[in-house]
């Protein structure tokens, strides 16, 4: 404020903002009064062709495109597409249309996704990528959000009644398959231990078993037939669950349980998440939660895992199964 303090200075800015701003004003004003003795500011808002009809007419009229412009207030541009198209259009097609044109979903293709929605439980943006890349035989695709109000209508929908709960927005994913396993116990309904093995890559299952016991022994058995089945693993992350992972007791260092040894010895390194972070594992814990409610469909284990990693098109993988992402990042990693 101190430079506005000068009399002379004060003056000249007063001064640069009158000649400014006054002939500005003055023509707005002009343009005002001009609208209002022509009487053309009771056209209908929103009728293109009442819109163009009008551009034309001022145009004859001598005025200016800028004080058109500022009339009709659209963009320039818009003026003129509006121009050419009412050149091959009738008036009837100029109004405004809606942004949004609701695909109609015939008899087949809506008994075909109400099918989906029965068997599998899947959402619209599933449904929509399995019909694309599946292509069933006399089924039209269709987008999620037709699908959507099909389910609405069906009254299949199910929306959630909860704020679904971001516990971080750090995210990891290894660049090629067998890079890193994920590794964790679910405890079923039937009061036993589900044991998983993940690839992080690709968020195959490699193995899955279902047992009483929840032990180090039970871990290695399945460790190991995987890895002969697919190859071992660079690394693989557990928790600091007792069959992974020892405190410093008993003369032994912290850390080195029977499972960090025994991966020692095959070349695996181990590494074990902090404590109250479940989403370090978030990837086997989010299968699990997929078990939990897709499992009903199954009478066994292998059942439920072959359609998991062959058959289930998953979100995060842009709509692909673990199976094709998993060899392929195989592939990858060979020609790394």
């Amino acid at each position: 404020m101190a430079a506005f303090r000068s009399p002379y200075k004060l003056y000249m800015v007063f001064s640069v903002m009158y000649y400014l701003l006054v002939p500005a004003l003055s023509a707005q004003l002009e343009l005002n009064r001009r609208l209002k003795d022509e009487g053309v500011h009771e056209r209908r808002k929103g009728h293109r062709q009442d819109e163009v009809v009008v551009y034309s007419r001022k145009r004859k009229q001598g005025w200016s495109g800028n004080e058109i412009v500022a009339h009709l207030q659209v963009p320039r541009r818009t003026i003129y597409d509006w121009i050419n198209k009412y050149a091959v259009c009738n008036k009837g097609e100029m109004v405004n249309k809606p942004n949004k044109v609701e695909m109609e979903v015939d008899d087949r293709t809506r008994k075909f996704v109400l099918k989906l929605r029965e068997k599998y439980d899947w959402g619209p943006c599933r449904i929509e990528r399995y019909i694309r890349k599946a292509r069933p035989k006399g089924i039209k695709p269709v987008g999620h959000c037709s699908i959507y109000t099909l389910f609405v209508e069906e009254g299949v929908n199910q929306p959630i009644d909860f704020i679904r709960k971001t516990w971080g927005k750090r995210r990891f994913e290894r660049m090629h398959s067998n890079s890193l396993w994920q590794a964790d116990f679910k405890l079923t309904e039937d009061d036993r231990w589900l044991l998983t093995f993940l690839d992080d890559h690709s968020r195959f299952v490699p193995g899955g078993k279902i047992g009483h016991d929840a032990t180090t022994e039970f871990v290695l058995k399945l460790f190991k037939r995987c890895g002969k089945k697919y190859g071992f693993p660079e690394q693989v992350l557990t928790d600091q669950g007792a069959q992974f992972y020892c405190a410093e007791k008993e003369g032994k260092k912290r850390g080195e349980s029977e499972f960090t040894r025994t991966l020692k010895e095959l070349g695996v390194r181990h590494t074990v998440a902090s404590k109250r972070r479940p989403t370090t594992i978030g990837k086997v814990e989010r299968f699990h939660r997929t078990y939990e409610e897709e499992t009903w469909r199954y009478k066994i284990l292998g059942t439920f895992l072959r359609y998991y990693n062959y058959q289930r098109i998953h979100q995060a993988l842009g709509y692909q199964t673990p199976a094709e992402v998993y060899f392929r990042g195989l592939l990858n990693k060979c020609n790394y």
